[in-house]
This record gives structure tokens, C-alpha cells and sequence, in this order.
């Protein structure tokens, strides 16, 4: 058995061990060592950044022609997101071939093991006492600064799974969702071992899984339809010649 069809048969695997007979959500890392945690709780001070980076991009979102004002918190942290802000957001995608891409394009000269997690939301959601996918945007009892910066109606201290309502077009290409992290400055690996797996991408695998994404038309334009990703999928055709 080639090392790809070993991956997707652990994918397999792990999807029926987390009890994913539902929605299934994917995260790429290209690294195997990184842990699953946003970027902003990489940083020192964390819970105080957060208040100064949100309130800097919402005052000067204003001011740039591609940005309009966001009526609702959730939009404005997706946008910050978006343009690489650190948030305690993460992203995730409901198809597992794009989060197969993140992991390619991020990693194409690089030749070390890379990891795809594959997460039951509802699950992770249960350990929050929550019986759904949250609309971030929709749902009136779940406000942003409410929620996590005064804490209230109560302290949320691990990660929840939402869904953005109105969705940039790059998101919606990239049938993108998210997880939100709450107090906890540890990641996955710590608080929700139960709701999610993680799959290893060999680096002798990626050859085939190249040729997947090629069959499956997933390219860097097709996941960032944008001047960005048209860019990086001409360089990639041209001087790559694949």
C-alpha cells in the first residue's frame, strides 16, 4: 500500500473514531510539530493585544476602499483573520481536499511530514455544554467582546466551533469555517482530545496527493480567488511546471 492511500485510509479511521457521521471539519498544518492553536495565544500578553489589535482594525478598516464598516463583531475578527491579524480564531475548511492544499502550497519546497486534524464540531462543542454549530454572526447570545473579554453570561474556556453567516468570497471558496478559543491558553492537544484527530501527511506522500489536488482542479486560484492566489498559481505553472 503506497504511503497516500495509508493516509486516507487513517482519515478513514480516525473520521469513525470521533464519531463523525455528520459534518466533519479539516485543518492542513504543513509542519507535523506545530501544535493546533491560533496565533494569538502565541503571543505574551495575549488577552491584552487581542483589546489593542481588534480596536486598531476596526477604527482603520474605515479608511481602506476594500473594507467596509462591519455591523457585527464576528465580521470585523473574520476580516483580521483574513488579512493575517493574530486572532484566536482557526481555520478550518468542511473539505478535506483543501485542507490537503494548505498543507501543499505551504510546503512545496519543504520536505518534512505535514499533519491534517480532523474534528467532529458538535463534539467539541458538547464539552462547552452546546448542542450545535454556533452562527457566529446570527446568534444574538453569543457576542464577541461579550463572551470573551467580560466573560459573561459566563467564562468560556474551551474551544467552540462557528460558522461565518455572510462569508468573504475567499472563505467561500474555501468552504471555510472556524473555531474560537476561550481562556485556555493551551491548545487542542489539552482540552479537547476527544473531538478531533490527527493524521500524519508523509513527506513520501505528497506526490500523490499532488496529483489529487490536479484531478480535483484545487489550486491556488481556485482556494484564493484573488490577485494573491492567481499570482502564486502562475509562479507555481510557469517556473514549477505543475
Amino acid at each position: 500500500m503506497s504511503e497516500w492511500y495509508r493516509f486516507l485510509e487513517e482519515v478513514k479511521s480516525a473520521e469513525h473514531e470521533i464519531g463523525a457521521n455528520g459534518e466533519v471539519w479539516y485543518r492542513g498544518q504543513s509542519q507535523e510539530s506545530w501544535d493546533l492553536i491560533p496565533s494569538l495565544l502565541r503571543l505574551t500578553e495575549w488577552e491584552k493585544n487581542e483589546k489593542l489589535l481588534f480596536e486598531e482594525f476596526k477604527y482603520m478598516q474605515t479608511s481602506i476602499n476594500e473594507l467596509q464598516k462591519r455591523g457585527n463583531d464576528w465580521d470585523t475578527l473574520f476580516d483580521m483573520q483574513h488579512y493575517g491579524i493574530p486572532t484566536r480564531l482557526l481555520d478550518w475548511t468542511t473539505v478535506m481536499g483543501v485542507a490537503i492544499a494548505f498543507i501543499l502550497y505551504a510546503d512545496y519546497e519543504d520536505s518534512t511530514d505535514s499533519a491534517l486534524y480532523i474534528l467532529n464540531p458538535i463534539a467539541l462543542n458538547r464539552l462547552s455544554k452546546r448542542d450545535e454549530i454556533i452562527g457566529a454572526s446570527t446568534d444574538r447570545d453569543f457576542e464577541y467582546q461579550k463572551i470573551y473579554w467580560e466573560n459573561k453570561p459566563a467564562q468560556v474556556e474551551k474551544p467552540i466551533a462557528i460558522k461565518p453567516q455572510l462569508p468573504s468570497d475567499r472563505v467561500l471558496a474555501q468552504k471555510g469555517v472556524f473555531t474560537v478559543h476561550g481562556t485556555l491558553s493551551s491548545g487542542f492537544e489539552q482540552c479537547a482530545t476527544d473531538a478531533y484527530r490527527k493524521v500524519i501527511l508523509k513527506d513520501e506522500a505528497k506526490e500523490e496527493a499532488r496529483n489529487f489536488l490536479k484531478w480535483a482542479n484545487l489550486d491556488e486560484y481556485t482556494i484564493y480567488p484573488d490577485i494573491v492566489g492567481m499570482a502564486q498559481h502562475i509562479k507555481r505553472k510557469i517556473l514549477k511546471g505543475v
